[in-house]
């Protein structure tokens, strides 16, 4: 099967300009198999399109690339002979591990109504749950506490920059304060800056300890992981578009079995794998 598009450069690196005859994407496009047809492709900002024939309000495109193959994450065929058929060992034990899986396909749901696949999406599929949900409570109560002293803070400074010029003090006494209180605002801010950052790594490193397989969703927003065997698992993701950050946190029961688990976000939120407990 001859796939007609690939996936081009990320968006945000430096890339030369467009050769003569083609356009670069400055927009994120699903590219359709057909005119109205089922998406195939996501062509990011950056891309160069090579445009053909235009028809009933659509214009064919050719992008040109290249895509990481890896035996769980791509699904091209090869242009060679297909490979021959691999004899199971006695029991299907082959047959069971290809099935025991967990997939599904990552949206978001914007408010203009429109649709995104995000693909790209890093997905982690955690083990040992009981003993992971004991550790993340640890981390969450920690972050939860640390931050909203800082928060608490935060807030009583705007309060006080807020009514700064409006206090019965004389008008340079005012300005001395409210510089004072901006001065002491930008330092709170930094400081729950730094907590955040300090938090996300310790998040990672927890996350890596109990990762037991790791994938990135495709163009259109697909992923599969395989459990090393049957059993409770977590599953974390994100994505992140901008200075915007989605997450997801969430149960999955595997089988023999695969199972499907789409997840999907309306808004960037807060880090729900360090909710309060």
């Amino acid at each position: 099967m001859r796939f007609p598009m690939i996936l081009a450069l990320l968006a945000g690196l430096a890339v030369p300009p467009a050769p003569a005859g083609e356009s670069r994407a400055t927009t994120t496009e699903e590219i359709l198999e057909t005119p109205g047809g089922r998406p195939v492709a996501i062509l990011l900002p950056g891309a160069v399109a090579r445009r053909g024939e235009e028809k009933e309000g659509y214009v064919r495109v050719v992008v040109e690339g290249w895509m990481r193959v890896s035996p769980q994450a791509s699904s091209l065929e090869a242009p060679s002979a297909p490979a021959a058929p691999l004899s199971p060992p006695a029991g299907g034990a082959a047959a069971t591990e290809v099935a025991r899986a967990v997939s599904g396909r990552i949206t978001l749901k914007l408010p203009t109504g429109e649709i995104h696949y995000a693909a790209g999406s890093k997905v982690l599929l955690l083990g040992d749950p009981q003993r992971l949900e004991v550790r993340r409570a640890e981390l969450a109560q920690a972050y939860q506490s640390e931050g909203r002293a800082l928060r608490e803070e935060i807030a009583a400074l705007e309060a006080r920059k807020a009514g700064a010029l409006n206090s019965n003090e004389n008008f340079t006494q005012a300005s001395q304060s409210l510089d004072r209180t901006k001065k002491q605002l930008a330092a709170k801010n930094r400081e729950l800056q730094s907590l955040q950052a300090a938090f996300a790594g310790k998040e990672q490193a927890l996350l890596e300890e109990f990762k037991t397989a790791e994938t990135f969703a495709d163009p259109g927003g697909v992923y599969r992981l395989e459990p090393p065997v049957p059993g409770e698992y977590r599953v974390w993701a994100s994505y992140a578009e901008g200075d915007r950050m989605y997450r997801w946190y969430l149960p999955a029961l595997v089988g023999d079995s695969a199972v499907t688990l789409d997840l999907a976000a309306g808004k960037p939120g807060e880090d729900p794998f360090l909710a309060s407990p």
